[in-house]
């Protein structure tokens, strides 16, 4: 077993991403955005789930933009292209 803390893992310095866990069939990772950093639009090879546990990012999904809070979540399918603009230091765990 093992256990950690999100807060302690925070860093809001451009874009970090942190792999949590990583097991068949999934993985969850943590994502930190520094305020006005964007994770350019890009592809996921699988389904992917998010939630955003501090701030406000503007997810944008196939040219549609979803203004997303803390405790929203968001499910999209793999390979439909998507970016990620934090508007305040924001972090999400993303699970695929």
């Amino acid at each position: 077993m093992h256990t950690g803390n999100l807060t302690a893992l925070k860093q809001y310095d451009k874009i970090k991403k942190q792999s949590l866990y990583k097991s068949e069939p999934f993985e969850v990772m943590l994502l930190t955005i520094a305020k006005d950093e964007i994770l350019k639009p890009h592809t996921s090879k699988t389904d992917a789930f998010i939630l955003v546990t501090e701030g406000d990012v503007m997810f944008t999904l196939e040219g549609v933009d979803f203004n997303l809070h803390k405790d929203d979540f968001f499910q999209f399918k793999a390979n439909q292209l998507h970016s990620v603009k934090a508007l305040r230091d924001s972090s999400l765990l993303l699970i695929k």
